[in-house]
């Protein structure tokens, strides 16, 4: 029989000279993490607690340089509690919350403060890196409907019903860490 040939020798394939950085599979948004929303349905003191609603995040939300939720993406909300008020006698009120935000697809629950009207502060804020100027031109141009929004349970006459409109800017803020998953 003939002599067996040795196997090849196979020399591992050398390392490119700069690997690309890779990025962590999950990121925790921390308590505190403000969300900027924009209101995709209305909701008012007449909805019963429990009742649902739809936001869009206006800005991405970035830990440590990294996206954890892109701008766009959908955030679920729930009316906490409300209460109409009658004709005569007190006041309407209205505590919603988010509840549930859609990360690459799947559901994550969250929790957060109630709402806060979106002042220029907070826009400026979410806006740092992004086209702040584009964000609050646009908000601005909106001033008699911005009005309407910034209505609260203070401001209304006895009887007078609490509503948030579609395309509200509201911001709300993470009351416990959540980690997310990444695109990787």
């Amino acid at each position: 029989a003939p002599p067996a040939e040795p196997a090849p020798a196979y020399a591992p394939a050398p390392a490119p000279a700069s690997a690309p950085a890779v990025l962590p599979s999950t990121v925790t948004l921390p308590y505190g993490t403000m969300f900027l929303v924009r209101m995709m349905d209305s909701v008012s003191s007449r909805n019963a607690p429990g009742a649902n609603f739809t936001t869009r995040l206006e800005y991405d939300l970035v830990v440590k340089g990294v996206v954890a939720v892109k701008g766009g993406s959908i955030i679920y909300g729930k009316v906490q509690s409300s209460s109409q008020a009658g004709r005569a006698v007190g006041r309407s009120t209205l505590d919603i919350r988010l509840a549930q935000m859609v990360v690459g697809g799947s559901p994550v629950p969250i929790a957060t403060s109630g709402y806060q009207q979106a002042g220029q502060a907070s826009i400026a804020k979410a806006a740092k890196g992004a086209a702040a100027g584009a964000a609050i031109g646009a908000i601005a141009g909106d001033a008699g409907k911005g009005a309407a929004i910034g209505a609260t349970a203070g401001a209304l006459k006895r009887g007078q019903t609490l509503t948030i409109p579609p395309g509200a800017l509201l911001e709300f803020t993470l009351v416990q860490p959540v980690t997310v998953r990444t695109g990787n």
